[in-house]
């Protein structure tokens, strides 16, 4: 799936379990953060890989900034096991002064790349297991949210036009058949109304959800980064081919019931 953060991805996915465990069909989540959890942890390989990079991935995206003068980077251990402990999208700032573009561009590309070993190594041994494998968070979105943070960092290392052709690159990346999943969704909903979902879910916004790393904040800086993601969305799925999913006001059950009804049931059951 893809959609603006705050959008309802996750709360979608649990009522698309629920439905498919009426039917006795196992629904496995993938994501970074699942596999960092250990739910699933592929072991041996590339278990080991995947909780180092996610170490790497965050002091790169911090590219050198600094709180209260202190580098974010010293804050990071250079262990798996004391990082996790941290909790850092829980406890870590969400902006920082002085972050260099260097350092969310290439936390981007390393994300891109890992995504290729999660398809090999994760996705496809449990499709061919027989079971649904939902991806809640395409990895396009992330690898995407770090490049437009680093075009918009005003300590410029790499030039803006750089990042910009890195991110026609990467989107031309996930276009591959081996990374596009058979059935896409775009949760074609607006920016505000994911800001205000979080509002009245009592949740703020998450680390690189908004343009606080390149020193902007506020709701403004949320809906910025998150209305110039949907109009990248866009594009993409359309060129894809996805299957567009109007949110509006529309409760998880009615979204749930319409990609059951349009997208699940040919394909699983043939109805």
């Amino acid at each position: 799936m893809l959609g603006p953060d705050g959008i309802g991805k996750t709360t979608l996915t649990e009522n698309i379990r629920i439905r498919l465990a009426e039917r006795d069909i196992d629904l496995h989540v993938v994501s970074w953060r699942r596999l960092v959890d250990g739910s699933p942890g592929p072991a041996p390989y590339p278990q080991t890989a995947i909780e180092q990079l996610w170490v790497e991935d965050w002091r790169l995206l911090y590219g050198g900034g600094r709180v209260d003068g202190q580098l974010v980077d010293e804050r990071i251990p250079r262990t798996f096991e004391e990082f996790a402990a941290l909790r850092a999208e829980e406890t870590f700032p969400l902006g920082a002064e002085g972050v260099r573009s260097s350092g969310p561009l290439a936390s981007g590309l390393v994300e891109a790349s890992l995504d290729f070993v999660i398809e090999a190594e994760v996705v496809r041994p449990k499709a061919a297991q027989g079971a649904v494998v939902v991806r809640e968070s395409y990895g396009y979105k992330p690898v995407l949210k770090a490049l437009l943070i680093a075009a918009a960092c005003q300590a410029d290392t790499v030039p803006r036009d750089v990042v910009e052709r890195m991110i026609a690159r990467v989107t031309d990346i996930y276009s591959d058949p081996f990374l596009q999943p058979d059935i896409g969704i775009l949760l074609d909903g607006a920016s505000d109304t994911a800001h205000a979902r979080r509002s009245v879910e009592g949740r703020g916004v998450g680390v690189a959800e908004d343009y606080a790393l390149s020193g902007r904040t506020g709701a403004e800086s949320f809906l910025s980064l998150q209305e110039e993601c949907t109009r990248h969305f866009a594009q993409a799925a359309d060129a894809w081919g996805w299957y567009r999913l109007e949110v509006a006001d529309r409760t998880p059950q009615d979204l749930c019931t319409e990609i059951m009804d349009n997208l699940l049931a040919p394909r699983l059951w043939g109805v």
